[in-house]
């Protein structure tokens, strides 16, 4: 036998190990929650929000919608879908810009749903609008009845 078909029937054996190995238990549940992208109307960030404090927010009716908005400093966007509750960052006032949030998975974990989360922070020689900014994030997510947690990722 030559040396590439010795490689290829290698790898024709080893390929459906490493996909076994890869697939969850037949019957689990996925636990991820949103897609690896946003879909359009579903996420929103920017640099400048009302919040004058950190704040991680949940909204599940449409009074804490509104109250979520308010945050932001905006009229929301259309009404909370009845099938989604929002989840949302507030970083609180910086002194620069340079500073974001980005809200980027939902997983469950038990009956609840861990948000996670990315800071972005400028570096030492980044060069930054010197203007007073407070970054945040707001995501749409499956709606769950248990306790939202977040959760800093690097």
């Amino acid at each position: 036998m030559t040396r590439p078909a010795v490689a290829l029937l290698a790898l024709a054996v080893t390929l459906p190990l490493l996909g076994a190995c890869q697939t969850a238990p037949e019957g689990a549940e996925p636990q991820a929650l949103l897609p690896a992208d946003a879909d359009p109307g579903t996420y929103w960030q920017g640099d400048r929000s009302q919040a004058y404090e950190r704040a991680y927010v949940v909204a599940r009716n449409p009074q804490e919608w509104s109250d979520l908005w308010a945050r932001v400093g905006e009229a929301a966007p259309g009404p909370l879908p009845g099938d989604r509750m929002a989840a949302a960052v507030f970083l609180g006032p910086r002194d620069t810009g340079g500073y974001g949030v980005s809200i980027v998975s939902a997983r469950a974990a038990g009956g609840d749903v861990v948000v996670g989360y990315r800071e972005r922070v400028p570096g030492p020689a980044q060069a930054v609008a010197q203007m007073q900014t407070s970054p945040y994030a707001v995501r749409l997510i499956p709606m769950a009845a248990g306790a939202a947690k977040f959760q800093r990722e690097k």
